[in-house]
């Protein structure tokens, strides 16, 4: 079910009034965006799954907090990128944790190659990600991997638009230089 974005605004609406229908379909309308970046943030699927439904329970308790003069999004995402950083920290303290692999699709033809190797380049960049300081992963993900804007990243992250472009420069910069080596 598809639900048209100006809608998000009336959705917010109804659900600070309280109606629960109202906020599972705003559920519903974030849920994919809030799952690929928790996602891309823990290569996990099942922490994943639940730092968004932890992401949601925090929308739903705090949603008299929010100001329309922000974009959704923006709060939900920092919402998710505080909650999935805490977990990566967790895991920091405690060793081994599985990381999903990216299918494998066999097919014998020319475009699925290329599409193979796009997909090779793509968990390769991801991988090369999670490497990277918190701050640069953090910024490199909601920009490059999210397409955020600077100043959706910097309301994000709470840092500065200079902060995030230098952070950016240095994640892109470790990021090329390995791809880099990967083909010497």
């Amino acid at each position: 079910m598809k639900i048209r974005s100006d809608n998000t605004e009336l959705l917010i609406q109804q659900s600070q009034d309280g109606d629960k229908a109202a906020f599972g379909l705003l559920m519903h309308q974030h849920q994919d965006y809030a799952f690929r970046l928790a996602y891309r943030l823990l290569s996990c699927s099942e922490e994943s799954r639940d730092v968004v439904q932890e992401s949601f329970i925090r929308v739903w308790q705090h949603l008299d907090t929010f100001r329309k003069h922000h974009r959704f999004t923006t709060w939900l995402y920092r919402i998710v990128v505080n909650l999935a950083t805490d977990r990566l920290r967790q895991r920091q303290r405690r060793p081994s944790i599985t990381i999903d692999k990216v299918p494998e699709i066999a097919d014998d033809s020319a475009s699925a190659q290329v599409s193979m190797e796009q997909r090779e380049t793509a968990a390769r960049i991801e991988s090369l990600a999670r490497t990277l300081p918190e701050k640069q992963r953090l910024v490199f993900i909601l920009r490059d991997l999210e397409d955020r804007t600077v100043e959706e990243t910097a309301t994000i992250l709470k840092i500065g638009k200079g902060a995030v472009k230098s952070h950016l420069h240095l994640a892109r910069r470790k990021i090329r230089k390995a791809l880099e080596d990967d083909h010497v």
